[in-house]
């Protein structure tokens, strides 16, 4: 950072920028240079869950400098595709500046896929099962897709103004290409919005399907209970140290379990017919 701030002059506000760890995307115009904030989707393996990515660019007429903690692929693939045809230089720093920005959102089209393929395992899962594991899964789709949506809309607008930006690196045949990159960061916010509803459908659906499982549940239990309501009864009454008909008959024990029985089975012959079962 202290290299930067000596060889290029940078503003030290940028330079204190590059080294937050959170900065919302913007982009700040100075007389020689432009500073630009960046944010790309990036998937933690361990935990599954999305987070913005900052990259920050200065770019002016015969430079542009990447600025970024640790690896990030899709700089690194901008990179390597100039050092392979280096006559994209030729060109002018502007190209070399829609080359890496258009690298960059490209990078989000496998974590929109990513995520797509997610809501589809979680859509056959809930059907076979209705689980609190679906759950989480829903919730973690729908929170990696309110952070996506959150890293994609503020940066719809820094575009728009880059593409009508008059600077002697952005000339006005680049307003072609950047009005590419709109588009494209349109199409990514188009289908978050997509997926959002989608995966609250999936919510939905599953939110039913649990219902509807407690309550089957809840509605066997209740059978069971209204069976044995009468079976208690009977047990009640010939437990009481009184006088009973049929007591001393030698097959009364015989008779109340038969009587059980049948009570049951008629409970559930009249369930069945009244289609509560």
């Amino acid at each position: 950072m202290q290299f930067l701030q000596e060889q290029f002059n940078f503003h030290p506000l940028d330079i204190e920028d590059c080294l937050s760890i959170i900065e919302r995307p913007k982009l700040d115009e100075y007389d020689n240079y432009f500073f630009l904030v960046l944010h790309i989707p990036y998937f933690i393996k361990q935990t599954g869950k999305l987070v913005p990515f900052t990259v920050n660019i200065f770019t002016g007429n015969n430079f542009l400098v990447t600025v970024h903690r640790g690896l990030c692929k899709p700089a690194q693939e901008a990179f390597d595709y100039v050092v392979e045809n280096k006559q994209i230089l030729d060109k002018g720093v502007g190209y070399l500046l829609h080359k890496v920005i258009d690298t960059l959102i490209d990078y989000s089209f496998p974590v929109l896929n990513k995520i797509y393929r997610n809501i589809q395992d979680v859509e056959s899962k809930i059907f076979k099962k209705a689980s609190s594991e679906n759950v989480r899964n829903i919730l973690l789709i729908r929170t990696n897709i309110l952070t996506f949506r959150s890293i994609i809309f503020p940066q719809i607008k820094l575009l728009k103004t880059l593409e009508i930006k008059d600077m002697e690196f952005l000339t006005d045949a680049l307003g072609v290409y950047f009005g590419d990159l709109v588009d494209h960061v349109e199409k990514i916010w188009d289908t978050l919005e997509n997926y959002k509803e989608i995966i609250e459908g999936v919510q939905d659906a599953h939110q039913s399907l649990l219902s509807n499982k407690i309550n089957n549940i809840i509605r066997i239990l209740t059978i069971f209970n209204v069976i044995i309501l009468p079976l208690t009864l009977v047990a009640g009454i010939y437990s009481m140290n009184v006088s009973l008909p049929l007591q001393n008959f030698p097959y009364i024990f015989i008779i109340i379990i038969g009587l059980m029985i049948l009570i049951s089975i008629g409970m559930l012959v009249y369930f069945r017919h009244r289609d509560w079962l």
